[in-house]
């Protein structure tokens, strides 16, 4: 089956798109794992963004990417919906007339599958593809091009994630589903084993999530070493 218009409007918040980009940052997600091609993406986001080194243009590329993983999420959590995300299918796309770097998602197929009869092992399923899969294997080849901590990386990824659940959770105090949205969240930064995200013995989100509504990180993410100079409002360093 394939997402309706308005499922694909709800997506848009997240940045997906259906619209294809000629740019030289546009790229398919697959492509993000060799070593080669990630150097020279790098290379054009630090041009793009003016950031100081390609270790700055790693942390702001994470912090772009997360959306990707937002909109996955958003589809379990909310819909009860997998995506198709074979990653050779789905292009990070770019608008070269926009001053600002912000990236969509594009996905050359707008098809699904339903949750299984057995929830919590299709949410497990969908966890450890995502993030053992596919965002371990990147952050850890960010980690080899740019020498960046990936402490770094995972908190940009979890402060996204984190603001997706608290803001569902807000936007569904009445809906049935508020409690399913609740119990993913508490899966995905606290109770999901560590082998869910890749060669890691504890879940590596958990050490950034310090309860709803408290949201500050451990580790700054570079941004003030780009052309906005500028710190977050969350920096611990500001």
């Amino acid at each position: 089956m394939n997402l309706s218009e308005d499922e694909v409007k709800q997506l848009e918040r997240f940045r997906f798109s259906k619209k294809r980009m000629i740019s030289p940052l546009s790229i398919r997600l697959d492509q993000l794992h060799d070593e080669r091609e990630l150097a020279i993406y790098l290379q054009l986001v630090q041009q793009k963004i003016g950031a100081r080194n390609q270790m700055v243009s790693a942390s702001i590329f994470m912090k772009r990417y997360s959306f990707f993983i937002a909109i996955v999420l958003y589809a379990m959590s909310v819909w009860n919906k997998r995506l198709s995300s074979s990653f050779q299918q789905i292009w990070m796309e770019t608008d070269n007339e926009s001053k600002m770097w912000m990236p969509t998602f594009r996905f050359k197929s707008l098809t699904y599958t339903t949750v299984s009869e057995n929830r919590d092992k299709w949410r497990t399923q969908i966890i450890e593809h995502l993030f053992a899969g596919h965002l371990a294997l990147l952050i850890e080849q960010l980690r080899k091009t740019t020498h960046i901590s990936p402490l770094i990386l995972w908190e940009n990824v979890s402060i996204y994630i984190i603001w997706l659940y608290e803001t569902l959770i807000g936007e569904n105090e009445c809906c049935d589903v508020r409690q399913q949205i609740y119990d993913d969240f508490l899966f995905v930064v606290q109770k999901a084993d560590g082998k869910l995200f890749g060669p890691y013995s504890q879940n590596p989100l958990y050490r950034f999530w310090k309860g709803e509504s408290r949201i500050q990180r451990t580790t700054c993410c570079l941004f003030y070493q780009t052309t906005k100079q500028s710190h977050c409002k969350i920096c611990p360093i500001r």
